[in-house]
């Protein structure tokens, strides 16, 4: 459909739409439909989905390394990635709260050091999965 003008109608301009309702009036300065709340709420589940794959890969990692081939140091990478994943998820909550004042301030957020404990903990996790492999008989 196109609007005034020939472009696209955009419904959050008030126009009606297919069902003939009028869209809730959104006061100014907002973003629709929250949208600014929701990029917030999924980072903030990505961080958990990481931290909790990282915690829970590298014990199980860990626990086989050590049922399979001794308490030797086989098993150290998988216990760095669990400790990378438990920090990242200590950290959750500290991170969405920087988030949100970040959002609303209009400030850049620095995420440097959380990516980059990811990073070794995914690391450390391919790490022990290839000295497990290799050692393997």
């Amino acid at each position: 459909m196109r609007g005034p003008g020939g472009g696209p109608r955009n419904p959050a301009d008030g126009a009606r739409g297919s069902a003939g309702e009028q869209p809730e009036e959104e006061a100014e300065g907002t973003a629709p439909w929250g949208a600014e709340g929701l990029h917030s709420e999924r980072t903030l589940l990505a961080w958990i989905r990481t931290g909790t794959a990282l915690a829970a890969g590298g014990l199980g990692g860990a626990g086989v390394a050590a049922r399979h081939m001794g308490s030797g140091p086989a098993a150290l990478p998988f216990v760095l990635a669990a400790l990378c994943g438990a920090v990242l998820l200590a950290r959750t909550h500290l991170r969405h709260r920087r988030l949100e004042s970040a959002l609303h301030e209009g400030k850049p957020l620095d995420v440097r050091a959380d990516a980059l404990l990811a990073w070794l903990g995914v690391l450390a996790v391919v790490a022990g999965a290839a000295a497990f492999v290799l050692a393997a008989p």
